[in-house]
């Protein structure tokens, strides 16, 4: 009997037979007793069941391969390795003993878009900014366009209606006109009398080209083109005022070339469109300067108050001087060579600015507003020991470089930098600057 159970226990060690069939055998060969037919009423014992022959494969269809064993996990793999080796042909990558912390990585990712968030949004919203400001200038140039065709129209037909009984009223003396190839040509003389006198000329798709003179007449050039033969164009003057009188309906361009009394005009009032202008040598209380679709120039300026919108060309500004001066202007470069100016704005979108200045000599306090996007802004100033700056100056998505000398650092981050020349309050000229740009360097030197 104890040998029989040691065959079902080897037995079912071996995986012969299931647990319950053991201990059905078991249970037989007790309830048997230690009689000669014990054997005999024992129940016989189960054969291992085999594993079913491969059925042979359907002609024409080769057999499929075994699904090789999937590899183990490193997990799996350290707890299993002793038991269930790997499959013939797998060989373990060896570990490398380098552990990469992805909670560190997270954290730091977390960090440096906490960082970027604030950068991004004020790019987009300087961008939205200046998307507002090239439309509003779009639709200010559009307006002042039409605005100033039917002031002149207006102005144009009031003078005319008044031109028999204003005494003050008077056209130049002009001399013959001449025709030339793509155009005729008039020259007008006209004296300018003392007093508070105003000056208001304007091309049309043509250049404009004023020049100052120590003088007391006005000698212009005009070049044009009329569309029909009783067009007249002439330089009126109607009690202080003088301005050159055409219907804009009646010419296909009007240009100008004119000598101006340099200091007999309190305002000068200049303006073009389709053409360059030239604005140099003249000295009054307030400069207006209007030019769409053309190269401005305004050199050896001086005034109380000067004010520019130009759009679509280079603007190029050299020896002004003024007490305050706003420049507006879009799709162009701005030059400036040397500019004292006490209250200074100048905005610029899709342009670079530059700046070259020597000196700064009529006044003790400057106040200067330089904006452009999406180009460089670069200064270029000079270091002298009377002269203090405090600037503050930023770029977005963009570098700030600081060379001038003698600053100290107050403010120093990605894209904004402070800064004030030492013992600042003590200086005798003291020049506050705001500069700003977008994607592109900003330097001042």
């Amino acid at each position: 009997m104890a040998s029989e159970k040691m065959t079902i226990l080897q037995m079912l060690q071996d995986g012969k037979i299931t647990a319950d069939e053991a201990t059905n055998l078991l249970t037989a060969i007790e309830s048997g007793g230690s009689g000669g037919n014990a054997t005999m009423n024992a129940t016989p014992p189960i054969p291992p069941t085999l594993p079913r022959p491969p059925e042979p494969p359907m002609s024409g269809i080769p057999p499929i391969p075994p699904v090789p064993p999937m590899p183990h996990s490193s997990a799996s793999a350290s707890v299993n390795n002793s038991n269930n080796p790997p499959p013939h042909g797998y060989t373990e990558k060896p570990k490398s003993g380098v552990s990469v912390d992805f909670d560190e990585i997270g954290r730091k990712f977390a960090a440096f878009a906490k960082d970027l968030e604030p950068k991004i949004q004020k790019a987009v919203e300087f961008t939205a900014e200046k998307t507002v400001f090239a439309a509003d200038k779009l639709s200010k140039t559009i307006e002042t366009g039409v605005k100033n065709f039917e002031k002149g129209r207006e102005e144009r037909a009031a003078a005319a209606s008044r031109a028999a009984a204003a005494t003050t009223m008077s056209p130049a003396k002009p001399t013959m006109p001449t025709t030339k190839t793509g155009g005729t040509e008039q020259r007008i003389e006209m004296v300018v009398a003392d007093g508070y006198n105003e000056l208001n000329l304007s091309s049309l798709n043509g250049d404009v080209k004023i020049i100052g003179y120590n003088g007391d007449k006005i000698s212009a050039t005009i070049r044009y083109q009329a569309n029909r033969s009783s067009a007249t164009i002439d330089l009126m003057q109607l009690g202080n005022k003088y301005y050159l009188n055409y219907a804009e309906e009646d010419f296909k361009f009007v240009s100008i070339d004119a000598y101006v009394p340099s200091q007999k005009f309190h305002i000068v009032n200049i303006g073009g469109v389709n053409g360059n202008m030239d604005l140099l040598e003249i000295s009054c209380s307030q400069i207006q300067i209007s030019n769409t679709n053309g190269q401005t120039t305004l050199k050896q300026l001086s005034a109380q108050n000067i004010n520019s919108d130009t759009s679509n060309g280079r603007l190029t500004i050299s020896h002004i001087a003024a007490n305050e001066a706003v420049f507006e202007h879009c799709n162009g470069a701005i030059e400036i060579d040397e500019a004292d100016v006490e209250k200074f704005s100048i905005t610029n979108f899709n342009g670079f600015i530059s700046m070259v200045m020597s000196n700064f000599n009529n006044f003790g306090q400057y106040l200067w507003r330089i904006e452009t996007s999406n180009a460089k802004l670069n200064l270029n100033l000079p270091t002298l020991p009377n002269l203090g700056y405090h600037l503050k100056a930023q770029s977005s998505l963009g570098d700030v470089r600081i060379g001038l000398t003698g600053l100290q650092s107050l403010v120093s981050e990605q894209g904004f930098v402070e800064a004030k020349t030492l013992a600042f309050d003590s200086k005798a000229k003291q020049v506050r600057l705001d500069l700003e740009t977008s994607n592109a360097p900003l330097t001042v030197n």
